[in-house]
Order: structure tokens, then sequence, then C-alpha cells
């Protein structure tokens, strides 16, 4: 039973997890010298060298039944090294901002793959959130995509950015529901567990994947390799580990089609990022657009609570 204390952890903890996510959108800007792939490799050795060792210190066996491990491969694959890999190839191929409110349209897809499979709301209890989140990121969207190639980017190297964008938002959508739906079913593993498994099951393939480096120019003139490490080591650490042990703990307190709908502060966190590395200012107009969608989010928690009479709204009437 989810009790108003449950649902405001659950939120903050999940809104914490994605502003640790928006740092992947930016590490790739800060190593555009260097080639995706091995941006990819650098970032889930880490995170499962970081694993290994908490299976280590913890002296866990790792004596799992198949299935689970099965499991935990597909998700090393699909949330993991597949959809990062398709993150980092758009951005180099379209830019941040494009691939960040692509893959920001995830709350509008978690929420309605994930209300198909477990039905927490009516769907259309969903359409006002969903329809302000959906403008807003249209809006967004508009203001970022260089149809015109003005920024010296041609129209097909566009394209191909924005569909890497479209397959890494299909591959989260999936992973998003599938192991939330995993956690719920099986609560004798902990988050941190859940965590470290699949982060052992990442280094797994991150080392299969690393002799493909060999003969590829992984860097271009005057990369510095000392960048490539501490940018592995943010993605490795606070991002993988630090990122999925909060979102594991989240999906455990939340709806799976509220804790989509959370997954919009990641898109929010990676513009932000990118905006201040880089010292732009987002436009009105965009800044109307992001508006809409934390309008949405805001309206979807409080549907929520207001769906389930074991959430009864706080006193104030705040989400």
């Amino acid at each position: 039973m989810r009790g108003t204390t449950a649902v405001t952890a659950g939120v903050a903890v999940g809104v914490l997890a994605n502003m640790a996510w928006g740092l992947a959108f930016l590490v790739p800007v800060l190593l555009a010298e260097f080639d995706p792939v091995v941006i990819t490799v650098g970032r889930y050795l880490c995170y499962g060298l970081v694993s290994l060792v908490l299976v280590v210190v913890t002296r866990n066996r790792l004596r799992y039944p198949l299935p689970v491990w099965r499991s935990a491969v597909l998700f090393a694959v699909a949330g993991n090294v597949g959809y990062y890999f398709f993150v980092v190839q758009g951005v180099a191929l379209v830019g941040a901002p494009v691939v960040a409110v692509v893959i920001g349209t995830l709350p509008v897809t978690v929420a309605l793959y994930g209300n198909l499979r477990h039905r927490d709301h009516p769907f259309r209890r969903l359409v006002p959130s969903l329809l302000l989140i959906g403008c807003g990121l249209v809006v967004v969207n508009a203001v970022e995509v260089d149809w015109s190639g003005a920024s010296g980017r041609g129209l097909a190297g566009q394209l191909l950015g924005v569909g890497c964008a479209v397959v890494a938002l299909a591959l989260w959508t999936w992973f998003g529901v599938a192991n939330a739906t995993f956690l719920k079913a099986n609560p004798a593993i902990s988050s941190a567990e859940w965590s470290t498994l699949v982060g052992v099951a990442t280094l797994a393939l991150s080392a299969l994947a690393t002799p493909f480096l060999l003969g590829r120019d992984v860097a271009g003139p005057g990369a510095r390799l000392w960048w490539l490490v501490l940018g592995s080591l943010v993605l490795g650490l606070v991002v993988s580990w630090g990122g999925t042990l909060l979102w594991n703990r989240a999906s455990t307190l939340l709806p799976v089609s509220v804790a989509g709908q959370l997954i919009v502060f990641e898109t929010l966190s990676g513009l932000a990022y990118v905006y201040l590395a880089t010292s732009r200012v987002p436009p009105w107009l965009e800044v109307v657009g992001i508006a809409l969608v934390v309008a949405g989010v805001l309206i979807a928690l409080r549907s929520a609570r207001r769906a389930d009479p074991a959430v009864p709204a706080s006193p104030d009437g705040a989400a």
C-alpha cells in the first residue's frame, strides 16, 4: 500500500535519479573529440568495475537463478550499452539539445506503454498531462532542431542523428517498464543489489566490446585522455550506478505510469547542463515549452493521488 510518505519519497528519489542521468547528455559534448563508441565503452567499463568491487566487498556470491541473470543481461543491453550508444551517436550527429528533447518524450512513451501493461490508471486520467507534456516537447523540439543546416550539419546527418535518438527512446521505453515490473515481482532483490547485478552483466558486455576498439581512430587530434578517464568515471559512478540505484528505488515506490513521467527531469537537467557548459541562454519559446512539460508532470502526480484512495492529498493540496 502506497502512503503519502512513500509517494513523496518516490518522487524525490526519481527526480534525483534523473538529475544524475542528465549528465549523460553533457559529457559527450565535453568529450566531442572522442569516438562515441569509446565513450560508451568507457562509461560501462567503469560502471561494471564499480559493481564488481561492490560484489567483492559485500561478499555476494552471485548465486541467482538463470532467469534473473538472463534479465540482467537483457536489461544491460537495452537500458545501458545499447541505449547510450545510440544517444552518443545522436549527440555527435545532431547535437545534445535535439537528442535530449527526443529522449524527453520518454514520459509519454513510458506512461503509455506502462499503463498499457499494468493499467495503473484509466487512460483518460493520463490525457491532460500527456497533452501538456507532448505540446511542451514539440515546442522545445521546434526551437532546437536546425533543419536549415545553418549550423554546418547536413540534413541527412541530422536525420540520422534523430533516428539514433528514436532507437534509444524505444530501447529505454521497454527497459523502463520491464525493469520496474521485474523489481516489483522480485522484492527479495534490493534496489542496490539489482543495480550491482546489472552492472556486472554490463561489465561483461563492455569487455566483449573492447577488442572492437582496436584499430579504430578513437580520438581526434589533441584529445586529452585524462578528460576521457574523468568523463568515464562520472558516467560510470554518478550516472550509471548512482542513477540506476536511485531509479530502482523510485520504481518500487511509484506506479510505472507516474514514475515514467518523472523522466522529464532527465531532459530538463540535460538541457540545463549543456546550456551552462556552452554559455547559452534558451530562447523564451523554449522556456514556455519547458514550463508546459513541468505543468504536465505536476498534473500527472496529482491525478495519481486522487486515483488512489490510499494516497490522500496533502493538506495544502500539493502533488
